[in-house]
Protein backbone atom coordinates (compact mmCIF):
# COMPACT_ATOMS: atom_id res chain seq x y z
CA UNK A 1 0.00 0.00 0.00
CA UNK A 2 1.34 3.42 -0.97
CA UNK A 3 2.22 5.83 1.82
CA UNK A 4 0.00 8.91 2.06
CA UNK A 5 1.79 12.21 2.62
CA UNK A 6 0.36 15.44 4.00
CA UNK A 7 0.85 18.33 1.57
CA UNK A 8 0.32 21.80 3.07
CA UNK A 9 1.79 24.48 0.82
CA UNK A 10 -0.04 26.67 -1.65
CA UNK A 11 0.76 24.07 -4.28
CA UNK A 12 -0.75 21.17 -2.33
CA UNK A 13 -3.83 20.87 -4.55
CA UNK A 14 -1.95 20.53 -7.87
CA UNK A 15 0.60 18.20 -6.22
CA UNK A 16 -2.18 15.85 -5.14
CA UNK A 17 -3.77 16.05 -8.60
CA UNK A 18 -0.38 15.33 -10.23
CA UNK A 19 0.06 12.18 -8.14
CA UNK A 20 -3.50 11.02 -8.79
CA UNK A 21 -3.07 11.46 -12.54
CA UNK A 22 0.11 9.35 -12.61
CA UNK A 23 -1.41 6.58 -10.49
CA UNK A 24 -4.52 6.56 -12.65
CA UNK A 25 -2.41 5.35 -15.57
CA UNK A 26 -0.82 2.56 -13.51
CA UNK A 27 2.30 4.26 -12.11
CA UNK A 28 3.17 3.47 -8.48
CA UNK A 29 4.69 6.94 -8.06
CA UNK A 30 5.82 6.24 -4.48
CA UNK A 31 9.33 7.65 -4.74
CA UNK A 32 8.01 10.67 -6.62
CA UNK A 33 5.33 11.25 -3.98
CA UNK A 34 8.02 11.45 -1.31
CA UNK A 35 10.02 13.93 -3.40
CA UNK A 36 6.89 16.04 -3.84
CA UNK A 37 6.39 15.93 -0.06
CA UNK A 38 9.95 17.16 0.48
CA UNK A 39 9.34 19.83 -2.14
CA UNK A 40 6.08 20.79 -0.42
CA UNK A 41 7.87 21.18 2.93
CA UNK A 42 10.38 23.44 1.21
CA UNK A 43 7.51 25.52 -0.21
CA UNK A 44 6.06 25.88 3.30
CA UNK A 45 9.44 27.09 4.56
CA UNK A 46 9.46 29.62 1.71
CA UNK A 47 5.95 30.79 2.69
CA UNK A 48 4.38 29.70 -0.60
CA UNK A 49 0.67 30.19 0.07
CA UNK A 50 -0.59 30.42 -3.52
CA UNK A 51 -0.36 27.93 -6.43
CA UNK A 52 2.49 29.78 -8.11
CA UNK A 53 5.92 28.27 -8.74
CA UNK A 54 8.29 31.20 -9.12
CA UNK A 55 11.76 31.25 -10.66
CA UNK A 56 13.34 32.34 -7.39
CA UNK A 57 11.86 29.42 -5.46
CA UNK A 58 12.67 26.86 -8.16
CA UNK A 59 16.29 27.93 -8.48
CA UNK A 60 16.72 27.79 -4.72
CA UNK A 61 15.15 24.31 -4.61
CA UNK A 62 17.36 22.81 -7.34
CA UNK A 63 20.66 24.08 -5.92
CA UNK A 64 23.20 21.39 -5.12
CA UNK A 65 23.06 20.47 -1.46
CA UNK A 66 26.09 19.84 0.78
CA UNK A 67 27.53 16.36 0.17
CA UNK A 68 24.80 15.63 -2.39
CA UNK A 69 25.81 13.40 -5.27
CA UNK A 70 25.52 14.99 -8.67
CA UNK A 71 23.22 12.27 -9.98
CA UNK A 72 20.79 12.89 -7.11
CA UNK A 73 20.67 16.59 -7.93
CA UNK A 74 20.13 15.74 -11.59
CA UNK A 75 17.18 13.48 -10.72
CA UNK A 76 15.64 16.17 -8.51
CA UNK A 77 16.13 18.77 -11.24
CA UNK A 78 14.57 16.66 -13.98
CA UNK A 79 11.64 15.74 -11.77
CA UNK A 80 11.10 19.42 -10.94
CA UNK A 81 11.00 20.16 -14.67
CA UNK A 82 8.30 17.53 -15.19
CA UNK A 83 6.23 18.94 -12.35
CA UNK A 84 6.66 22.51 -13.62
CA UNK A 85 5.51 21.50 -17.10
CA UNK A 86 2.50 19.74 -15.57
CA UNK A 87 1.58 22.94 -13.72
CA UNK A 88 1.86 24.93 -16.94
CA UNK A 89 -0.38 22.44 -18.76
CA UNK A 90 -3.05 22.96 -16.07
CA UNK A 91 -2.90 26.75 -16.35
CA UNK A 92 -0.81 27.49 -13.27
CA UNK A 93 1.95 30.09 -13.28
CA UNK A 94 5.11 28.00 -13.15
CA UNK A 95 8.78 28.44 -13.96
CA UNK A 96 10.52 25.54 -15.72
CA UNK A 97 14.28 25.65 -14.98
CA UNK A 98 16.68 25.91 -17.91
CA UNK A 99 19.54 24.22 -16.04
CA UNK A 100 20.70 20.89 -17.47
CA UNK A 101 22.98 18.46 -15.66
CA UNK A 102 24.61 15.97 -18.01
CA UNK A 103 25.32 12.36 -17.13
CA UNK A 104 28.90 13.19 -18.10
CA UNK A 105 29.28 14.54 -14.56
CA UNK A 106 29.11 10.95 -13.30
CA UNK A 107 31.57 9.59 -15.81
CA UNK A 108 34.44 9.22 -13.37
CA UNK A 109 32.47 6.94 -11.06
CA UNK A 110 33.78 3.37 -11.18
CA UNK A 111 31.93 0.67 -9.24
CA UNK A 112 33.75 -1.86 -7.11
CA UNK A 113 34.08 -5.20 -8.89
CA UNK A 114 34.54 -8.10 -6.49
CA UNK A 115 37.06 -10.83 -7.22
CA UNK A 116 36.06 -14.49 -7.24
CA UNK A 117 37.88 -14.95 -3.95
CA UNK A 118 36.07 -12.02 -2.32
CA UNK A 119 32.67 -13.34 -3.43
CA UNK A 120 33.51 -16.78 -2.08
CA UNK A 121 34.57 -15.33 1.26
CA UNK A 122 31.37 -13.29 1.51
CA UNK A 123 29.11 -16.25 0.72
CA UNK A 124 31.05 -18.51 3.09
CA UNK A 125 30.60 -15.92 5.83
CA UNK A 126 26.83 -15.80 5.34
CA UNK A 127 26.61 -19.60 5.19
CA UNK A 128 28.35 -19.74 8.57
CA UNK A 129 26.14 -17.19 10.33
CA UNK A 130 25.40 -17.72 14.02
CA UNK A 131 21.86 -18.53 15.14
CA UNK A 132 19.78 -15.61 16.45
CA UNK A 133 17.00 -15.98 19.02
CA UNK A 134 15.35 -12.79 17.79
CA UNK A 135 15.44 -13.95 14.17
CA UNK A 136 15.53 -17.78 14.13
CA UNK A 137 15.22 -18.03 10.34
CA UNK A 138 18.11 -15.67 9.65
CA UNK A 139 20.52 -18.54 8.98
CA UNK A 140 18.21 -19.67 6.18
CA UNK A 141 17.04 -16.34 4.76
CA UNK A 142 20.14 -14.14 4.77
CA UNK A 143 22.58 -16.58 3.08
CA UNK A 144 20.21 -17.30 0.19
CA UNK A 145 19.22 -13.65 -0.15
CA UNK A 146 22.83 -12.58 -0.64
CA UNK A 147 23.55 -15.58 -2.85
CA UNK A 148 20.64 -14.42 -5.04
CA UNK A 149 22.10 -10.91 -5.23
CA UNK A 150 25.48 -12.34 -6.25
CA UNK A 151 24.20 -14.91 -8.73
CA UNK A 152 21.28 -13.03 -10.30
CA UNK A 153 22.43 -9.41 -10.30
CA UNK A 154 19.16 -8.15 -8.84
CA UNK A 155 18.69 -4.80 -7.19
CA UNK A 156 18.29 -5.16 -3.41
CA UNK A 157 14.70 -3.89 -3.44
CA UNK A 158 13.81 -6.42 -6.13
CA UNK A 159 15.16 -9.37 -4.14
CA UNK A 160 13.67 -8.33 -0.80
CA UNK A 161 10.17 -7.90 -2.29
CA UNK A 162 9.94 -11.28 -4.02
CA UNK A 163 6.73 -13.07 -3.03
CA UNK A 164 6.32 -16.83 -2.80
CA UNK A 165 3.90 -16.75 -5.72
CA UNK A 166 6.60 -15.02 -7.82
CA UNK A 167 8.91 -18.05 -7.61
CA UNK A 168 8.20 -20.86 -10.06
CA UNK A 169 10.09 -23.80 -8.57
CA UNK A 170 8.95 -26.10 -11.37
CA UNK A 171 10.67 -23.98 -14.03
CA UNK A 172 13.36 -22.29 -11.94
CA UNK A 173 12.17 -18.78 -12.79
CA UNK A 174 11.46 -15.68 -10.65
CA UNK A 175 9.02 -12.93 -11.57
CA UNK A 176 10.37 -9.53 -10.52
CA UNK A 177 7.45 -7.20 -9.76
CA UNK A 178 9.10 -4.48 -7.65
CA UNK A 179 11.39 -3.34 -10.46
CA UNK A 180 12.81 0.08 -11.30
CA UNK A 181 10.69 2.04 -13.79
CA UNK A 182 7.90 -0.53 -13.14
CA UNK A 183 9.65 -2.80 -15.64
CA UNK A 184 8.58 -6.33 -14.69
CA UNK A 185 10.72 -9.21 -15.89
CA UNK A 186 11.48 -12.91 -15.45
CA UNK A 187 14.83 -14.03 -14.03
CA UNK A 188 15.88 -17.68 -14.62
CA UNK A 189 17.94 -19.38 -11.93
CA UNK A 190 21.10 -21.35 -12.48
CA UNK A 191 20.90 -25.08 -11.81
CA UNK A 192 22.70 -24.83 -8.45
CA UNK A 193 20.75 -21.79 -7.25
CA UNK A 194 17.50 -23.43 -8.35
CA UNK A 195 18.33 -26.41 -6.12
CA UNK A 196 19.07 -24.02 -3.25
CA UNK A 197 15.67 -22.35 -3.74
CA UNK A 198 13.85 -25.69 -3.64
CA UNK A 199 15.69 -26.77 -0.50
CA UNK A 200 15.03 -23.37 1.14
CA UNK A 201 11.32 -23.52 0.26
CA UNK A 202 10.97 -26.99 1.78
CA UNK A 203 12.63 -25.82 4.99
CA UNK A 204 10.81 -22.50 5.42
CA UNK A 205 7.71 -22.10 3.29
CA UNK A 206 5.80 -25.36 3.29
CA UNK A 207 2.89 -23.74 5.14
CA UNK A 208 3.32 -20.15 3.92
CA UNK A 209 0.71 -18.21 1.95
CA UNK A 210 1.41 -17.33 -1.72
CA UNK A 211 1.47 -13.60 -0.89
CA UNK A 212 4.08 -14.05 1.84
CA UNK A 213 7.58 -12.68 1.26
CA UNK A 214 10.08 -15.25 0.03
CA UNK A 215 12.88 -13.63 2.07
CA UNK A 216 10.99 -12.46 5.20
CA UNK A 217 12.51 -10.58 8.11
CA UNK A 218 11.79 -11.60 11.71
CA UNK A 219 8.26 -10.16 11.47
CA UNK A 220 7.46 -11.61 8.07
CA UNK A 221 7.95 -8.31 6.24
CA UNK A 222 10.49 -7.40 3.55
CA UNK A 223 13.94 -6.43 4.77
CA UNK A 224 14.67 -2.71 4.86
CA UNK A 225 17.59 -1.63 2.69
CA UNK A 226 19.37 -0.27 5.79
CA UNK A 227 19.26 -3.72 7.38
CA UNK A 228 20.76 -5.30 4.26
CA UNK A 229 23.45 -2.61 4.23
CA UNK A 230 24.37 -3.32 7.86
CA UNK A 231 24.55 -7.07 7.19
CA UNK A 232 26.72 -6.43 4.17
CA UNK A 233 29.04 -4.05 6.00
CA UNK A 234 29.49 -6.58 8.80
CA UNK A 235 30.35 -9.24 6.22
CA UNK A 236 32.93 -6.98 4.55
CA UNK A 237 34.61 -6.40 7.90
CA UNK A 238 34.60 -10.10 8.79
CA UNK A 239 36.00 -10.98 5.36
CA UNK A 240 38.73 -8.33 5.57
CA UNK A 241 37.40 -6.38 2.57
CA UNK A 242 38.02 -2.66 3.07
CA UNK A 243 34.94 -0.46 3.34
CA UNK A 244 35.19 3.33 3.24
CA UNK A 245 31.83 4.13 4.85
CA UNK A 246 28.21 4.68 3.80
CA UNK A 247 27.92 5.95 0.24
CA UNK A 248 31.36 4.66 -0.73
CA UNK A 249 32.58 1.41 -2.22
CA UNK A 250 32.11 -1.44 -1.87
CA UNK A 251 28.33 -1.03 -1.89
CA UNK A 252 25.69 -3.75 -1.91
CA UNK A 253 24.76 -2.53 -5.40
CA UNK A 254 28.30 -3.38 -6.53
CA UNK A 255 27.27 -7.03 -6.36
CA UNK A 256 24.97 -6.23 -9.29
CA UNK A 257 27.77 -4.48 -11.17
CA UNK A 258 30.04 -7.46 -10.50
CA UNK A 259 27.44 -9.87 -11.86
CA UNK A 260 27.12 -7.89 -15.09
CA UNK A 261 30.88 -7.62 -15.61
CA UNK A 262 31.33 -11.34 -14.98
CA UNK A 263 28.65 -12.06 -17.59
CA UNK A 264 30.52 -9.88 -20.09
CA UNK A 265 33.78 -11.65 -19.29
CA UNK A 266 32.23 -15.00 -20.11
CA UNK A 267 31.40 -13.97 -23.66
CA UNK A 268 33.48 -15.88 -26.14
CA UNK A 269 35.61 -13.68 -28.31
CA UNK A 270 33.72 -14.07 -31.58
CA UNK A 271 32.10 -11.55 -33.89
CA UNK A 272 28.52 -12.40 -33.03
CA UNK A 273 28.70 -12.78 -29.27
CA UNK A 274 28.45 -9.18 -28.17
CA UNK A 275 25.71 -8.35 -30.67
CA UNK A 276 23.51 -11.25 -29.62
CA UNK A 277 24.31 -11.31 -25.90
CA UNK A 278 24.14 -7.65 -24.84
CA UNK A 279 20.35 -7.31 -25.39
CA UNK A 280 19.76 -10.47 -23.36
CA UNK A 281 21.91 -9.16 -20.51
CA UNK A 282 20.07 -5.83 -20.67
CA UNK A 283 16.70 -7.59 -20.40
CA UNK A 284 17.95 -9.87 -17.62
CA UNK A 285 19.12 -6.90 -15.55
CA UNK A 286 15.91 -4.96 -16.18
CA UNK A 287 17.65 -1.97 -17.74
CA UNK A 288 15.46 0.71 -19.29
CA UNK A 289 17.54 0.67 -22.48
CA UNK A 290 20.72 -0.82 -23.90
CA UNK A 291 22.75 2.27 -23.03
CA UNK A 292 22.63 1.34 -19.36
CA UNK A 293 24.12 -2.07 -20.12
CA UNK A 294 26.96 -0.75 -22.26
CA UNK A 295 28.68 0.69 -19.20
CA UNK A 296 30.03 -2.75 -18.46
CA UNK A 297 31.93 -2.88 -21.73
CA UNK A 298 34.37 -0.28 -20.44
CA UNK A 299 34.86 -2.15 -17.16
CA UNK A 300 35.65 -5.33 -19.06
CA UNK A 301 37.92 -3.40 -21.42
CA UNK A 302 40.00 -2.19 -18.46
CA UNK A 303 40.74 -5.80 -17.48
CA UNK A 304 40.60 -7.45 -20.90
CA UNK A 305 41.56 -4.80 -23.48
CA UNK A 306 42.25 -7.41 -26.14
CA UNK A 307 38.61 -8.56 -25.92
CA UNK A 308 37.14 -5.14 -26.68
CA UNK A 309 39.77 -4.46 -29.33
CA UNK A 310 38.76 -7.57 -31.25
CA UNK A 311 35.06 -6.78 -30.84
CA UNK A 312 35.52 -3.23 -32.11
CA UNK A 313 37.55 -4.46 -35.07
CA UNK A 314 34.58 -6.62 -36.02
CA UNK A 315 31.75 -4.23 -35.14
CA UNK A 316 33.18 -0.78 -35.78
CA UNK A 317 31.14 1.82 -33.89
CA UNK A 318 28.12 -0.42 -33.27
CA UNK A 319 28.70 -0.23 -29.52
CA UNK A 320 29.94 3.28 -28.58
CA UNK A 321 31.81 2.42 -25.38
CA UNK A 322 33.11 5.98 -25.06
CA UNK A 323 29.49 7.07 -24.45
CA UNK A 324 29.37 5.00 -21.27
CA UNK A 325 27.49 6.56 -18.32
CA UNK A 326 26.78 5.00 -14.93
CA UNK A 327 23.00 5.10 -14.57
CA UNK A 328 21.85 1.82 -13.07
Amino acid sequence: MSKIYDYRSGLAEPIIAFIAEKRAIGRKFDKESKILWEMDRFFVEQNICTPVLSQQVVEKWIQKRPNEKRKNQRYRLNFTKRFALYLQSKGYESYCPLLTISTRDDYDFVPYIFTDDELKRLLDYFDGMNHSRNYPNATLVIPLLFRTLVCCGMRVSEATHILIKDVDLLKGVILIREAKNDKKRFVPLSEHLWADFIRYFDQLHQNSEPDSYFFPNARGNPHHSNHIYERFREALWRCNIQHKGRGYEPRVHDLRHTFAVRCMQKLEKTKGDIVTSLPYLSAYLGHYNMGHTQIYLRLVAEQYPEFIEKQCNCLGDTVPIWEVRYEN
